[in-house]
């Protein structure tokens, strides 16, 4: 986890770096115009001005952060690297930059007949008749989407604010074959199974119900073998995604891929949902997440999580539900439509020795212990105490 921890430290201190460069800029054209503007006044003063757009930004800060990590001797990436996804909140507007596949979703206020009845409006008549079509074929698509959510009223709707950069998309498939590439899954790769790429899933759906995705790989060569087609570290350009604020916006969740792989973004959302205060609804996710792998796996992913309960009280900009719709019709143009939610499944306490057992991994008694040494579970709750006292 050293690229990890690296990018936590440092991505923070150089996007705060450029927003710096950024907002004196801004300050600067400010003076400038107000000093054309009232000649013979002397030199204006002011405030400086907020920040500019971030989003401009978060391309040079993603590439800032990997070149600081290769350059630092203490990191080693050949080999390695990590998945990046931050949430920046400037002037009333959240901007998302994913690398990887994190990911990000929003949980906003849903009424089923209000959004269904904004989608389905009138738009203006295009001139081209072509056009016309495509619009009224997209705007079809999105009502058939809204009207197939598994989502009650008043309840929170689950809106991705990434796209999971994988081998699934076809353009992102492309992308890394065009650079020398194999795009393969396990059973492929060992000659298991026949070379294809229709591999059952759809680029978009929340979980990948198979275990055996496509990964990347080296010509001839039976590594790195990566679920995901960008990381910090080899190729650190960010999708992003920037939209405004509103009342309708209650929660925002970023997670990394292991929370996603047995739970739905819906089902993240109506856990969080249940909760009092963001901390009880990170430690429920977790304990979810963490019971999924364990009924379907015999190991864990990483399992990582934040949840920002929000507040605002400014009404959406095109009225009630605008930004609900644009953010469905994006996802359904991108084929992130939402999956209905799955019973949550659990393997008990009697399976879970009975599975270790055919595997041979028989429990050991345990040994008496030397004067002064220290229990497994005392080093790991001294370990956790460090890690928590390091973090902090």
């Amino acid at each position: 986890h050293d690229c990890a921890n690296f990018a936590k430290r440092q991505l923070p201190k150089i996007q705060a770096k450029h927003v710096r460069a950024e907002r004196i800029k801004k300050h600067k054209a400010d003076l400038a115009a107000k000093a054309k503007a009232n000649p013979g006044q002397g030199k204006p003063k002011g405030a400086h001005a907020c920040a500019g757009p971030v989003r401009g930004r978060r391309s040079e800060v993603a590439s800032g952060v990997q070149q600081a990590m290769r350059r630092d001797d203490k990191v080693d990436d050949t080999l390695s690297g990590t998945t990046v996804i931050s949430a920046s909140f400037h002037d009333g507007r959240l901007t998302i930059a994913n690398i990887g596949d994190s990911r990000a979703v929003l949980g906003v206020h849903f009424e089923k007949e209000s959004v269904l009845a904004k989608a389905s409006g009138e738009e203006e008549k295009e001139e081209i008749s072509e056009n016309a079509a495509a619009i009224e074929r997209e705007r079809a698509e999105l009502v058939s989407t809204i009207e197939g959510l598994d989502v009650e009223d008043g309840k929170l709707l689950a809106l991705p604010l990434s796209q999971d950069q994988t081998p699934y998309r076809p353009d992102e498939r492309e992308r890394v074959k065009l650079c020398g590439a194999r795009v393969m899954t396990v059973d492929q790769i060992e000659g298991l199974e026949p070379i294809h790429e229709d591999w059952g899933m759809r680029s978009g759906e929340d979980i990948d119900v198979l275990g055996d995705p496509p990964r990347i790989w080296r010509q001839e060569e039976d590594f790195p073998g990566t679920a995901f087609t960008r990381n910090l570290g080899v190729t650190a350009e960010p999708e992003m995604v920037s939209l405004d604020i509103s009342k309708n916006c209650k929660m925002l969740i970023l997670a990394s891929d292991g929370v996603f792989e047995f739970l739905t973004n819906q089902q993240v959302v109506d856990i969080c949902s249940g909760c009092s205060d963001p901390l009880e609804a990170c430690r429920k996710v977790v304990h979810q997440a963490y019971k999924q792998w364990l009924h379907y796996e015999i190991r864990t992913d990483d399992i990582t999580i934040i949840v920002m309960f929000l507040e605002c009280n400014i009404d959406p900009e095109g009225g009630e539900y605008t930004s609900t719709v644009d953010l469905l019709s994006r996802a359904t143009k991108q084929g992130q439509k939402p999956m209905k939610n799955k019973p949550l499944k659990y393997t008990s306490t009697v399976d879970l020795l009975s599975r270790a057992t055919k595997q041979g991994q028989k429990p050991i008694k345990n040994k008496p212990l030397n004067n002064g040494e220290k229990s497994a579970g005392e080093r790991s709750n001294s370990m956790y105490g460090k890690m928590n006292a390091d973090a902090i």
